[in-house]
């Protein structure tokens, strides 16, 4: 899944975690544009929960970390609330609907779990042409 952002001089790449396997295990890097080298830093790494009341509890009354207010992105089908903890930067995801990609994803891992990685990068257009 591509979302991007765009911001400054990095643009904000988002892809899922089976995705960056298959990049990371490719056999060969001559099959990777350069430009995929240049990569920034990680942004976050998203959770998906179960019950966004607990876990915004969790990170915020006992872990003390900042937590954001929930932000509804029905265009997504989903719930997000970014967690600061220090350097980390977590995103939790909570379903909007049934038909929300959460839903279906907390259905097959009924406890939660990581949803995906965001990785800053240089040159989005490289990516998206590959």
């Amino acid at each position: 899944m591509l979302f991007t952002f765009f911001s400054g001089l990095l643009t904000r790449l988002q892809t899922s975690a089976p995705k960056l396997r298959t990049l990371l295990s490719s056999n060969s890097s001559q099959s990777i544009p350069s430009c995929l080298w240049k990569l920034g830093r990680l942004n976050h790494v998203a959770i998906a929960v179960p019950d966004l009341d607990k876990a915004q509890s969790l990170y915020k009354d006992v872990l003390g970390a900042q937590v954001s207010e929930t932000v509804a992105l029905p265009e997504h089908g989903v719930y997000t609330v970014f967690v600061e903890l220090g350097n980390t930067k977590l995103e939790l995801l909570h379903p909007l609907g049934e038909k929300s990609p959460i839903a279906s994803f907390l259905q097959k891992n009924k406890t939660g779990g990581m949803h995906h990685i965001c990785i800053e990068v240089f040159n989005i257009i490289c990516y998206i042409i590959r």
